[in-house]
């Protein structure tokens, strides 16, 4: 245990909570020392760690899956200032991609003075990230601020329009389709739940005009313009005019903004790094485009030439590190929860590691490579695997094959691998 160093004033406070814990008969030890153990893993110190980690991670076939999570991740722009600083320069190699004439459609960069098409309405307007709960994106139509922005920008009249528009469509598509129709995921912003309601809305509108609606019921309306992309939902309600009065709004949003409001949205700046959106989002500085076969994929792979060429790889891989994997790692796959199991088995440097159908649930290409890294990495030290495959046998020294329970076969592959043998039927079982 590595003791943190307080200042005065808490290690006061920390010895005041020590003696309370011994008076209380609970633990006096300190949840904000270093508990790792650098010795077990053969490492100084937490930088050592780190590097030791990554190679861990080339160990179990588990790297490119957590630089994946490192792009999806987010910093704090204070504790890691050069990385902020190297992420920009990402973003201005990406950008420099981007004059690819076959790259260009796939990513529609944010834009001042434009429309994002693969953004949504409520993203438009805000030209920026949220920051906290103020500007929820689900419920900007019951925003005061936000409210106000349409009034002056003469917009309240045509988002009515444009929510009563969805309102019709919605209903007039889904009133046939069971629950859990993908349209419903398509279009997440009415649920089958909801089109009772929206149903019996939209008769009132059509009897008594927007004015008989109650506020509730109004905002029931205007929620649902705020949430169209245009690329992605092709309803045809977001029009070019309609675009430049939600440009117009834009401004007027970003020019009044009260200053007790200017912390809770962090605007799109060329220059400068959004500390509220993941590293990818800070690299691509724009919206992936929907509709283009493979877009992902090839955008993907113009990330990983900007960062391979910039050598960030390794300080995105750091940042995945971090990633909260969830209670029980429920936010992994089995296949990445099992392969981290390895991972942290490996880093403990037993002498003897001991696996049972360890890369069971791995799909083959990554269990030969799993396979023929660990036994490198434990040359001088002892491996006892259960295999699930009589055939991953071939590259241990020493084969047991069991039957009940029972060892029926003990040998070197060589042989056992014979005619008849018990390790031969399992292999041709297979």
């Amino acid at each position: 245990m590595i003791a943190p160093e307080y200042s005065n004033e808490d290690g006061a406070e920390r010895r005041k909570m020590e003696a309370e814990a011994k008076q209380s008969g609970n633990s006096i030890d300190d949840l904000g020392a270093d508990w790792i153990d650098y010795a077990a893993a053969g490492v100084n110190d937490n930088s050592d760690l780190t590097r030791r980690a990554l190679e861990v991670l080339d160990l179990v076939d588990l790297r490119e899956d957590i630089y994946e999570l490192g792009l999806r991740g987010a910093i704090d722009p204070a504790a890691k200032p050069e990385l902020v600083a190297r992420i920009l320069e990402a973003r201005a190699a990406f950008k420099k991609k981007l004059e690819d004439p076959e790259l260009s459609p796939l990513v529609e960069v944010f834009d001042k003075e434009k429309y994002n098409d693969n953004a949504t309405v409520g993203e438009n307007l805000l030209f920026g990230r949220p920051v906290g709960d103020a500007f929820d994106l689900e419920r900007l139509a019951e925003h005061p601020y936000v409210l106000e922005v349409l009034e002056i920008a003469n917009l309240t009249e045509a988002m009515m329009d444009a929510g009563r528009q969805v309102a019709s469509t919605m209903v007039e598509l889904f009133a046939d389709l069971p629950p859990g129709h993908e349209f419903f995921e398509r279009y997440a912003f009415i649920s089958h739940e909801d089109l009772p309601a929206y149903q019996a809305l939209l008769a009132r509108l059509g009897r008594e005009g927007v004015e008989a609606l109650r506020d509730d019921e109004r905002t029931m309306i205007l929620s649902l313009p705020f949430r169209l992309t245009p690329a992605r939902h092709r309803l045809g309600i977001i029009d070019e005019p309609l675009k430049e009065q939600i440009l117009a709004a834009r401004k007027i949003f970003a020019d009044n903004l009260p200053d007790e409001l200017k912390g809770s949205v962090e605007h799109f700046v060329q220059e400068s790094y959004t500390a509220s959106a993941s590293l990818q989002d800070n690299i691509l500085f724009g919206k992936m485009a929907y509709g283009h076969a493979r877009g992902t994929e090839q955008v993907g792979a113009a990330i990983a030439d900007v960062v391979t060429m910039l050598e960030l790889r390794d300080d995105i891989i750091e940042v995945g590190l971090d990633y909260q994997v969830g209670v029980g790692g429920g936010r992994l796959s089995s296949v990445q929860r099992q392969k981290l199991g390895l991972a942290r088995a490996v880093i403990k440097k037993p002498d003897v590691l001991i696996l049972n159908e360890a890369t069971a649930t791995i799909d083959g290409a990554s269990q030969g490579r799993i396979l023929k890294n660990l036994l490198s990495e434990f040359e001088d030290r002892g491996v006892i695997w259960v295999v699930h495959r009589a055939a991953l046998a071939e590259s241990f020294d020493q084969i047991l094959v069991l039957q009940a329970g029972r060892v029926v076969e003990e040998g070197t592959y060589e042989a056992l691998s014979i005619e008849g043998s018990a390790l031969t039927e399992l292999m041709n079982a297979e």
